[in-house]
């Protein structure tokens, strides 16, 4: 049984992790051990576990499947790795300081839309569906990609009912448009769009909790990028 030293938890599984998809033992398109299962074979805390996992979900690595687990994506790791280092530390700085703000609003403008009259909330929906189209569209291109999560992010905020906070975040994103880009073209779109499918979610069965949850898991997984660079 193999056993993780208590120095670094986290960074050794997540070397861990890495090693059991670069040899092959976990494939792409194959689910990975379940975090419970994990913990117990490395005799760590599942909150070691998840955080390990989180770096590989940002990285479009892994992917959560709701009720499932995570499943191998991509099994090439260092090409991915690579990708992190050429941002350089002043754009992940950059990345890191955008993430650590919007993780302080965007939970709550998430948590005010669910909470939105059913006629409002539905005309929101309806337009944060067809940009959610978008994005799958164009999931494999950063540029459109970004621009159309933009409007998605934007129209949570100019919906929430503070218009303060609306401002603020529509300004934010659009003076930090190159860094949110430099993330997608980084590290792929398929984490971001597979956290804005299940926001939806929340917000059309008006779900305060689980929306205020799923925005800041979101923007917490991004955050975790800048520790894969540590």
């Amino acid at each position: 049984m193999p056993s993780i030293k208590k120095s670094s938890v986290t960074e050794q599984v997540a070397a861990y992790i890495r090693r059991k998809i670069e040899s092959g033992e976990w494939k792409k398109g194959e689910f990975i051990p379940a975090e419970i299962a994990l913990a117990a074979e490395l005799q760590v805390s599942r909150t070691s576990v998840r955080s390990a996992v989180s770096r590989f979900a940002a990285l479009g690595i892994l992917q959560s499947r709701q009720g499932r687990g995570s499943i191998v994506i991509c099994d090439d790791v260092e090409a991915r790795m690579g990708s992190v280092q050429k941002l350089g530390s002043a754009a992940l700085g950059d990345i890191k300081k955008l993430l650590q703000f919007r993780l302080l609003i965007e939970p709550e403008a998430a948590k005010l839309c669910a909470a939105l009259p059913d006629r409002e909330r539905g005309k929101l929906t309806q337009k944060l569906g067809r940009l959610l189209a978008r994005m799958r569209d164009f999931v494999s291109d950063p540029k459109k990609f970004t621009q159309a999560d933009a409007l998605f992010h934007r129209e949570i905020a100019q919906s929430c009912g503070n218009e303060l906070l609306a401002r603020i975040l529509a300004g934010t994103l659009s003076r930090c448009a190159a860094t949110v880009l430099d993330l997608n073209t980084a590290f792929g779109c398929g984490t971001g769009l597979f956290y804005h499918e299940k926001l939806l979610g929340a917000l059309i069965s008006g779900d305060s909790a689980a929306a205020m949850q799923c925005m800041a898991h979101h923007l917490q997984d991004s955050l975790s990028l800048q520790a894969v660079s540590d």
